[in-house]
């Protein structure tokens, strides 16, 4: 995505961020093998996984592309019906909840955690570590979150919301605020009878799943510009009927001031074209003239 995601700019590119997140977190923690398992869909504000009783994996391209959280897209249980909501909360995140560029990677992680196998088997809301909410609400606890009247939950202020507060209003801690926004919650380190989202192993997955860029190689425009057209199809998918509609009367709007500036710059054209040649047909008719004013007055003398 490259150029396109300012367009995207809530998207995890920091390689900084993840070195930071791995050396904070507890560096005794074990992976889970979660080829054994298989996907249990997770309830309350989480829609239900379209791979339930299936084990985790490989998402293609195509109509069951995710929307975001693309770093689990080799092993996961999520499908579009995962990610478009998530892909919605931080795009409310990134545009009406003046949250910071860490706050943005943060919350997408916790987002993001749905889709990681290890969460994807597990029963219940997702698990995430209470040292990971913790770094999130420090990130977000300036952005500003509404309260969803159907599931009685936060989640980033939304254009359609009346009242939004920061997150340091919701909650007092990172504990709180992820079970506020519908996550379990570990109070303990990663182990192996428990693991949990958010700790050093669970994130080496995301670090390793990131697609190495070679700076021999550049893209070329045309790909770029697929790529910008690839996000901008996902993006009004996701979008909600009025959104959709607000957009095309944008679109309208637009394409009436630049048929208007080019119907002007036509009839510019088109006048001063005219007024070209009426000058031209005046000298020409000026010529004329004085030719024959001396051919009369050769033909008097």
């Amino acid at each position: 995505m490259g150029r396109c995601l300012t367009k995207r700019v809530f998207l995890i590119q920091s390689p900084i961020l993840f070195l930071h997140l791995l050396l904070s977190f507890s560096s005794g923690a074990v992976k889970r093998d979660s080829s054994k398992g298989v996907c249990v869909s997770k309830g309350g504000r989480f829609a239900p996984y379209e791979s339930e009783g299936k084990p985790p994996k490989s998402v293609g391209r195509g109509s069951k592309d995710l929307t975001l959280c693309g770093m689990f897209s080799k092993r996961t249980c999520c499908s579009p019906a995962q990610t478009n909501p998530a892909f919605v909360a931080v795009r409310n995140l990134a545009t009406f909840g003046e949250a910071s560029q860490d706050c943005l990677h943060l919350f997408e992680l916790l987002e993001c955690s749905i889709c990681n196998p290890n969460v994807g088997i597990q029963p219940g809301p997702p698990r995430i570590c209470a040292s990971f909410c913790d770094k999130v609400f420090e990130a977000c606890k300036d952005a500003y979150f509404a309260s969803n009247a159907l599931t009685q939950m936060i989640g980033p202020c939304g254009g359609n919301d009346i009242i939004c507060v920061k997150t340091s209003n919701w909650e007092s801690n990172g504990t709180s605020f992820c079970e506020a926004a519908g996550f379990s919650v570990q109070p303990n380190d990663d182990s192996r009878k428990e693991p949990c989202y958010g700790s050093k192993a669970s994130l080496e997955s995301v670090v390793e799943s990131r697609p190495r860029v070679s700076k021999k190689k550049k893209t070329p425009s045309k790909t770029e510009t697929l790529s910008c057209f690839k996000d901008l199809l996902q993006w009004v998918r996701v979008m909600t009927t009025i959104q959709k509609i607000s957009l095309g009367v944008a679109f309208l709007v637009a394409g009436m001031f630049l048929i208007r500036q080019w119907n002007n710059r036509s009839q510019k054209q088109r006048l001063a074209a005219i007024q070209r040649a009426a000058r031209r047909l005046g000298g020409e008719a000026n010529g004329n003239s004085y030719s024959a004013a001396i051919n009369r007055r050769v033909v008097q003398s």
